[in-house]
């Protein structure tokens, strides 16, 4: 088997040598190079990467992969697509060789996001491993690889590949490009909730609440977890328009949609503690909780799998006269936070007020 490791690039001397520690488990590592201007191009040489340099004008990155992939050699089996900002698993080639059999595409798992302590916070199944032939990338924004042949056969892959972004790198490209894949596939589902969810990022509350409605409103949108988080999304915006009532509406709709997802009902919990609407709070809360399978996806919100669920179930419980339940689920969420401030003083609250309740009358 020949693998090869191939990427686009530009201004991205920082992340060689990572990228380089692992991608050079492959037989050959290209990177076609966009019009770099630091050191990337001479470190990844001096690395060992096959580097060739490319012009993409108007800019998508469909067709800045496409060139990187139309570079790989005809005689490599197997290509897997990386950035630089990615890292592959150590030993990932032994995995791949022993796993991939007679597949022609492979899914393993991608850590899109970490937490402080470099566990991974948003993680979900990929499939940018592929056979050298019969593939080709579309989408100008959040490119998607597409099979040119009838006989594609996956394989389940053991590898990890894990991104860490340089956050301070602007995003302002995806904007505009989502528009353009928004105007070339008016009725792709995936598209429409792509640019509403930028839309969202930027603030353009009143736009972005449009394209997500025109979204579910596509005869194309069928996944329920994402039909479920454009609905928040939606509720989103209204909460920023200063809509709580119409945003209310949203979330609950969206814990309708999909009811085996924490995400809806962690929106639904926040808006009603913030409403004060503390029996519905309580009863959405739990309801997240009840919810411990993470599934491997891309709408999963760090948000919803840490501390907040229990904050605010212990938050309504006390509203609503459940001390023991409300220092229960204060201490859950302290383990889970524990520089929390605000949390820690609830729970010297909550104690205190136990302790009263606690103490005989006083007697004559």
């Amino acid at each position: 088997m020949k693998v090869a490791v191939y990427a686009i690039a530009l201004n991205e001397e920082t992340f060689v040598e990572r990228f380089m520690a692992t991608a050079r488990e492959a037989d050959l590592v290209l990177v076609a190079d966009t019009g770099s201007t630091d050191g990337t191009v001479a470190a990844l040489e001096r690395a060992g990467a096959v580097v060739h340099h490319i012009t993409i004008s108007p800019w998508r990155f469909d067709d800045a992969r496409n060139a990187s992939l139309a570079l790989i050699p005809a005689d490599v089996d197997v290509c897997i697509t990386v950035d630089l900002d990615e890292v592959l698993s150590p030993g990932w080639r032994a995995l791949l060789e022993a796993e991939w059999g007679e597949a022609t595409r492979g899914r393993y798992s991608y850590a899109w996001s970490h937490h402080a302590d470099g566990t991974p916070a948003v993680s979900f199944l990929a499939d940018r491993i592929h056979s050298r032939r019969g593939y080709r990338w579309r989408n100008p924004c959040h490119e998607t690889l597409y099979p040119d042949r009838i006989d594609e056969q996956y394989c389940e892959l053991s590898l990890e590949l894990h991104h860490w972004p340089d956050d301070s790198k602007p995003r302002s490209q995806y904007l505009p490009l989502l528009r353009v894949a928004a105007e070339e596939q008016p009725h792709d589902s995936r598209a429409a909730h792509y640019l509403g969810r930028e839309l969202m990022f930027y603030g353009h509350w009143a736009e972005a609440i449009t394209e997500l409605r025109r979204h579910l409103d596509l005869p194309t949108s069928v996944w329920v977890p994402e039909r479920a988080a454009s609905m928040r999304f939606v509720g989103r915006c209204h909460r920023r328009l200063g809509l709580d009532d119409d945003a209310l509406t949203w979330f609950r709709a969206a814990t309708e949609t999909s009811p085996d997802t924490r995400e809806p009902w962690i929106e639904l919990a926040q808006i009603c503690h913030d409403q004060q609407r503390w029996h519905e709070c309580y009863d959405a809360a739990h309801q997240a909780l009840g919810i411990t399978e993470r599934p491997n996806i891309y709408i999963n919100d760090p948000l919803a799998w840490g501390e907040r669920g229990h904050d605010l179930a212990s938050v309504a419980a006390w509203r609503l006269g459940l001390l023991d339940e409300a220092l229960h689920h204060a201490l859950i969420a302290h383990a889970m936070a524990p520089d929390d401030e605000r949390i820690a003083e609830n729970i010297a609250f909550y104690r205190s007020a136990a302790e009263s309740v606690d103490e005989p009358e006083q007697r004559d």
